[in-house]
């Protein structure tokens, strides 16, 4: 199972690992590993497209959550936009509303990792954490059908950062 997966399966576990009353570390935890397991699912798409296997790890580095998060939300915008077009059903509409699921996922997973991880004020509910999880796993199943797709493979790209120029 790719290291994705496990964090994803970590997440799982971690917002159910308490019967009754869950501790806010377990489900503070939960929220910061499924937002990281989307990340990662995401670095790591982008990194297999790089040809030298020997350099996909140091590339992978080279991946800010910031720029993510800004790209994502481009991503969102973008897509909102043009599905106020009321477009019609097909193949570029498909890609378009996966694409827009997993780039609304990432993008709120990491608002609420930042929070999990830094706001202490908040209570969490293990309601909301596993409404979280399951965004982040519907995102795991939208990227799996849209990933050779051209605007999914744009999409990665734009996860570096604007381009220069």
């Amino acid at each position: 199972m790719p290291y994705p997966d496990d964090l994803l399966e970590q997440a799982k576990h971690l917002a159910n690992r308490e019967r009754t009353r869950p501790r806010q570390a377990s489900l503070r935890r939960a929220v910061s590993t499924a937002y990281y397991a989307l990340f990662h699912l995401l670095v790591r798409e982008a990194t297999l497209n790089w040809k030298r296997v020997d350099q996909r790890t140091l590339l992978a580095r080279f991946f800010e959550h910031g720029k993510m998060k800004a790209a994502s939300e481009k991503q969102r915008r973008e897509i909102g936009t043009y599905l106020k077009t009321k477009p019609p059903p097909g193949p570029v509409l498909d890609c378009a509303t996966h694409l827009r699921r997993v780039a609304d996922a990432f993008f709120e997973a990491q608002v609420e990792r930042h929070a999990a991880d830094y706001d202490n004020s908040r209570t969490w509910q293990r309601a909301d954490v596993q409404k979280l999880i399951d965004r982040v796993e519907a995102a795991f199943q939208s990227w799996h059908r849209i990933r050779e797709e051209p605007a999914a493979q744009s999409y990665l790209i734009s996860l570096l950062g604007n381009p220069k120029g």
